[in-house]
């Protein structure tokens, strides 16, 4: 019996977990997206939860056995709901599939959980339907999680119990202005996707994993900096981490940051002076 699970899966929160939970065995399947129709229709920035590295990362680690699948949207786009069912079974020929309650699909989302009813029938498939997942009465979804991450940082408990997980931020290490450096407080600037949930502009506790050979399973204490940088003149956003006890040379390596708690809101400095003095209480706030 092969199952799969379907669906665009953002942010692989409780609810998704669910959902390919119900079809996991040693013969099952995750069929995704390789980009969401916000990107490729309409190009929208500061959107998804999870990059597809991220994504395979967490399914990998929730369910080892399981096979992955990234359908290139551009592909399919335009198939209507049957059209889709019947290229997924050319793909895969699947016994059952698992989606969420809310599953859409086909050419303009023209299908829903009806439609699929009917395609089971048709396809001789079974169908699983995910009913809603509620945490403390809300509804487990990756809209809510997202308008929580980009307007509610009192909410990052919360967003951190719906995901199973602590948001992570991945990306590379890259070059800045070094003003951490000569300040005493160096920070490692990383390169995000434009498409990635940047969260509330502010200063966070964050564990920091840095995926390479040398350093891996450490994880390390540090502030992440989410936001401009007035103080220098800088209101481009800038995501950079300073690390706690750590001293090394990290340009382009992979880096891996999980906000653990949110410190305080960005704020605007007369001069480095007194940045440095918020700094150490921002410190003191985060390890003591």
């Amino acid at each position: 019996m092969t199952g799969i699970a379907l669906g665009f899966f953002d942010g692989i929160h409780i609810a998704h977990q669910k959902v390919i939970g119900n079809i996991y065995s040693d013969n099952s399947y995750v069929v995704t997206f390789d980009t969401s129709p916000k990107i490729f229709l309409k190009n929208y920035t500061n959107c998804l939860l999870t990059t597809n590295y991220e994504k395979e990362e967490i399914i990998r680690s929730l369910f080892p056995k399981i096979k992955i699948e990234f359908l290139i949207f551009k592909n399919i786009a335009d198939l209507n709901p049957e059209q889709f069912i019947r290229y997924l079974k050319e793909l895969i020929n699947f016994d059952s599939i698992s989606v969420g309650y809310d599953f859409r699909f086909g050419k303009n989302a023209q299908g829903d959980i009806n439609s699929l009813k009917k395609l089971s029938r048709d396809y001789k498939f079974e169908l699983i339907v995910q009913s809603p997942v509620k945490y403390q009465k809300k509804i487990v979804h990756s809209t809510l999680i997202r308008n929580y991450l980009i307007n509610h940082p009192t909410k990052l408990e919360m967003v951190n119990s719906m995901l199973g997980r602590p948001y992570s931020i991945t990306g590379l290490v890259i070059e800045g202005q070094k003003i951490g450096r000569k300040i005493g407080f160096p920070t490692a600037n990383i390169l995000v996707p434009h498409y990635k949930v940047v969260p509330y502009f502010g200063i966070y506790k964050v564990n920091v994993k840095i995926l390479t050979k040398e350093f891996e399973n450490r994880i390390f204490d540090g502030l992440l900096h989410i936001g401009p940088r007035p103080v220098i003149n800088n209101y481009k956003i800038s995501t950079e981490v300073w690390i706690r006890n750590f001293d090394k040379e990290i340009y382009y390596h992979p880096i891996k940051v999980e906000l653990v708690k949110f410190i305080r809101k960005v704020k605007n400095f007369k001069n480095l002076k007194s940045m440095v003095k918020q700094i150490e209480k921002d410190i003191q706030i985060a390890f003591v």
